[in-house]
């Protein structure tokens, strides 16, 4: 069984369903208030939760032999807020994955994360996968640059467009990668 958290988003719903057309078990950890009536029909076992709630977690990471998670604060706000479930809820999802004797964990963090960095959105993604560096469990820490459909059309159309030079963070030499669900 494969915990995905993020499921109900655009790249945690991409994985869920992936996963499901190649036979797996999938598990989501869904909020009361998503719709995940479309993961739900495709074969997903929802179990509703949230990365602010401990005891949640530790039920959805119960008999799961990994964790898929993507969820961010991108779109919300709130009690949503980057403290709370970037950094402190991750660190909760990893900690209850620990508990529950998970074998594998994967991480879908930010390029230019880092436990030190002055943003707290990088500092939280930073910190959380230091969390799981440390946790002893086998483990990947993805670092996209951007994700296609929000970034792209701002950092690369609009310069495009408009006859001005394009920037991309990071080393002149660093390959950047971007992600897109369809």
């Amino acid at each position: 069984m494969i915990l995905v958290v993020g499921g109900t988003g655009d790249v945690g719903g991409q994985i869920a369903r992936a996963l499901l057309e190649r036979g797996e078990q999938v598990r989501v950890l869904v909020r009361p208030q998503s719709d995940y009536s479309g993961l739900e029909q495709a074969g997903a076992q929802p179990v509703i939760g949230d990365l602010k709630d401990r005891a949640s977690l530790d039920d959805a990471c119960r008999g799961v032999e990994a964790v898929v998670t993507t969820a961010n604060t991108a779109k919300r706000g709130g009690e949503d807020n980057v403290d709370n479930v970037d950094l402190n809820g991750n660190v909760a999802l990893i900690d209850a994955a620990q508990a529950s004797g998970v074998q594998r964990f994967m991480f879908v963090s930010a390029m230019g994360a880092d436990p030190l960095s002055p943003v707290p959105f990088l500092r939280a993604k930073g910190v959380s996968a230091q969390h799981l560096r440390d946790s002893g469990m086998e483990h990947v820490v993805l670092e996209p640059d951007a994700y296609m459909d929000i970034w792209v059309p701002v950092v690369v159309g609009i310069p495009l467009s408009t006859g001005q030079p394009v920037s991309l963070v990071g080393e002149a030499n660093h390959r950047h990668t971007f992600v897109f669900s369809a």
